[in-house]
């Protein structure tokens, strides 16, 4: 059943960390199909008005939690409105860098997810990722939750293995979750990933943040290397399988 309850966070600095955390009132519970919100990070809205503009308007289906969509919704959506070709263009831009997730993979039970995981699925790693970092870390109530269970350590996990099969979104899921976590650093050093990625739509505005305006020069420069290192160790990941 789905949830409707906004949670607002005060102090997360951000509109883009909000809309993060507004996510999780909107997934169903496990093994059904599930509603998301539009996320204001990935389309480049840097206010509250922004983001709520984006949580308010229909996505296409088959979008990733990291970017909204309503996979229920996909083909009324299809049928709603003609697609311009720069609409087209968008679209292929974002299944390339992995922003597209399949609608069945939000109607798996934890377990049937996992297993998909388990086969290296980049979509169903991402997807599980997703539910770990919205579903299930922080909330106890949730049916599958597990009390000894690292989400987000798991979920990084389940994306760094997801960017090595091509998910090329995976490196900003990560750069927000340590956002999350008040680790502005290691955000800004997979922010960098992102980008190098060629993922700007996710990865421009972290710029546009307090918590990374706040940086120092010498604490960006540390980010920077720390990129590199993320980037070589992501390459041999691709390289290993």
């Amino acid at each position: 059943m789905k949830r409707a309850t906004l949670l607002i966070a005060a102090a997360a600095g951000t509109a883009a960390v909000a809309a993060w955390l507004w996510l999780p009132a909107h997934f169903a519970m496990a093994g059904s199909a599930s509603g998301q919100a539009q996320s204001a990070a990935a389309k480049g809205a840097g206010t509250e008005k922004g983001a709520a503009q984006a949580s308010a308007k229909p996505a296409a289906g088959g979008f990733s939690f990291a970017v909204g969509g309503d996979p229920s919704a996909q083909q009324q959506s299809a049928a709603a409105q003609a697609e311009t070709p720069a609409e087209r263009a968008r679209k292929q831009q974002l299944r390339k860098l992995g922003y597209m997730i399949d609608a069945r993979y939000y109607q798996m039970s934890l377990a049937d997810l996992r297993m998909a995981a388990s086969r290296g699925d980049p979509q169903a790693l991402t997807h599980l990722a997703e539910r770990y970092l919205f579903q299930l870390d922080g909330h106890p109530r949730e049916p599958d939750y597990e009390a000894d269970f690292r989400y987000r350590e798991e979920a990084r996990e389940a994306l760094q293995q997801a960017y090595a099969r091509g998910n090329l979104h995976a490196a900003a899921i990560i750069s927000e979750s340590y956002l999350l976590d008040k680790q502005p650093e290691e955000a800004a050093a997979w922010n960098l990933v992102a980008r190098r990625s060629g993922d700007t739509l996710s990865a421009d505005w972290l710029l546009k943040t307090k918590d990374y305006q706040a940086l120092t020069d010498q604490q960006k420069a540390s980010a920077a290397q720390r990129a590199n290192q993320l980037w070589q160790s992501l390459q041999r990941r691709k390289g290993a399988g």
